[in-house]
C-alpha cells in the first residue's frame, strides 16, 4: 500500500548528522504533535551528514481535528520503521518542459513492511547545514541498495498478501480456487503497484534495472546480464509498459497466452473494450460507483480467464468448472443491472455486448462433457 502523505506534511526536519542514523521530525496540517521518527541509516549522499528544514508549499487546508493518517503515524512512529530514499535532489520533468529536469524533495519510509509512506514535492524551501561527515561511494551504493531491498521486500509483502477480485468471488461463492486463480492473482498483484515502482525508476540512470529487480522480474534481469556480456545494444522493446505476462511464471506464459486467444476470451476482450471506452475515461475517476464496477467487471475478467486455463489440464473436475460457468453467467447479469444505474447511455450496448458473451459461454460449457 502507498500512501502518499504529502498534502499532510506543512514542514519537517531531516537530521543525519549522525553516521547512520536519521531523525526525521515532521509537522501536519492538524497542528498536532509533530511525528518523530529515528530511523537506522543515512539519508542519500546530496544531504547525507546535513540537517535540513524544510517547508513544503503544496499542504492541504490546515485542521483543528486530528488527521487519522497523522494519527496512525504518531502511533507507528517508535515502531519498526525503515528508511527509504530521503533526498532533495530526486530529478523529476518540469511539468512545462518536458525535456527539463528539477530537483524535488522525496522522502522514502516503510511501515511494518506493508505501507510505503511518500512524502514528495518539487515545490519546498529549505535550509541545510554543512555536512558533519562524509558519505564514501561506497557507503552511498550500499544504502541505496539496502533502500532498494526495503522496498523490494514490501513489494513481495503486498503481492503476497493481495486479494484481486476474482479471489473476493471466489470468497463470497465458497468456491475452491484453482491454481490458475492464484497464479493470476499474483500477477495482477504485480500489475497493481508497478506503476508506483516505475515512476519511481523511469527517470534513473540505470532504472529500469533497479525497476526489475524489485519487481523480480528475474528474467529480465538475466536478458539484460546476458546483453551486457555480449556486448550487445539493448532489446528494442526495453522500454515497452509491462503486461500481465511479464508477471507469469515462464513457465505457465504460454499456456495463458493460448488461454487469451480462447474464442470466450476474445468475446470478453470486445466487451472489456467498451467498458475501457466509456467508463474507464478521465470525466469518471474517482467516482465510487464507477470503480466498484470496473472492480466487479475485473474480477469476472479474471475468473472468465482461469476457468479457460482450467479446462484445459488434461484432467479437470467438470463439475466444478460447470459451477464456475454458472457463477459467470449470474455476475455478466448483474454487471448490466449495474451497468443500467452506472450509465444509462451505453447500458444497451452493454447488454448486447454481454449477450453474445454469455452465448461464447454456453458454448464453451458445452465442450466439458466432450
Amino acid at each position: 500500500m502507498l500512501a502518499l502523505i504529502t498534502p499532510l506534511i506543512t514542514h519537517g526536519v531531516i537530521d543525519n548528522t549522525t553516521r547512520g542514523v536519521t531523525h526525521l521530525t515532521l509537522w501536519g496540517i492538524d497542528g498536532g504533535e509533530p511525528v518523530d521518527f529515528i530511523l537506522e541509516g543515512n539519508c542519500l549522499r546530496d544531504i547525507a551528514g546535513c540537517r535540513v528544514s524544510f517547508t513544503n508549499r503544496m499542504t492541504a487546508q490546515a485542521q483543528t481535528e486530528e488527521h487519522p493518517v497523522l494519527a496512525r503515524m504518531r502511533g507507528h512512529a517508535q515502531g519498526p520503521v525503515l528508511t527509504g530514499d530521503i533526498t532533495l535532489s530526486r530529478r523529476i520533468p518540469e511539468e512545462d518542459n518536458r525535456r527539463a529536469l528539477s530537483n524535488q524533495l522525496s522522502i522514502e519510509l516503510f511501515v511494518e513492511r506493508e505501507t510505503r509512506l511518500l512524502i514528495e514535492t518539487p515545490d519546498f524551501e529549505y535550509d541545510i547545514s554543512l555536512p558533519q561527515w562524509e558519505m564514501s561511494w561506497q557507503e552511498a551504493n550500499t544504502q541505496a541498495f539496502l533502500n532498494m531491498e526495503a522496498l523490494r521486500d514490501h513489494v513481495a509483502y503486498n503481492v503476497a498478501n493481495f486479494r484481486g477480485p476474482a479471489l473476493q468471488i471466489i470468497q463470497e461463492e465458497k468456491l475452491p480456487s484453482c491454481s490458475w486463480d492464484t497464479r493470476l492473482n499474483r500477477a495482477e498483484a504485480y500489475m497493481a503497484i508497478h506503476p508506483t515502482i516505475r515512476a519511481k525508476y523511469c527517470h534513473e540512470i540505470n532504472g529500469q534495472m533497479s525497476e526489475a529487480y524489485v519487481m523480480d522480474r528475474t528474467d529480465l534481469l538475466n536478458q539484460m546480464a546476458a546483453e551486457d556480456e555480449a556486448h550487445m545494444p539493448p532489446e528494442e522493446d526495453a522500454g515497452r509498459e509491462w503486461d500481465v505476462l511479464d508477471f507469469v511464471a515462464p513457465e505457465h506464459a504460454k499456456a495463458v497466452r493460448k488461454a487469451m486467444h480462447h474464442p470466450l476470451f476474445q468475446e470478453t476482450s470486445r466487451l472489456t473494450i467498451l467498458v475501457q471506452k466509456h467508463l474507464m475515461v478521465r470525466e469518471n475517476a474517482g467516482k465510487p460507483e464507477v470503480e466498484a464496477f470496473v472492480k466487479k467487471y475485473a474480477g469476472v475478467v479474471s475468473y472468465i480467464l482461469a476457468t479457460i486455463l482450467l479446462t484445459r489440464q488434461s484432467s479437470f473436475p467438470v463439475d466444478l468448472a460447470s459451477r464456475r460457468v454458472q457463477i459467470i453467467h449470474r455476475h455478466i447479469g448483474e454487471l448490466c443491472g449495474y451497468c443500467s444505474k452506472v450509465n444509462t447511455d451505453i447500458a444497451a450496448v452493454f447488454r448486447e455486448a454481454a449477450s453474445l458473451l454469455t452465448s461464447k459461454l454456453d458454448e464453451f460449457a458445452s465442450t466439458f462433457h466432450h
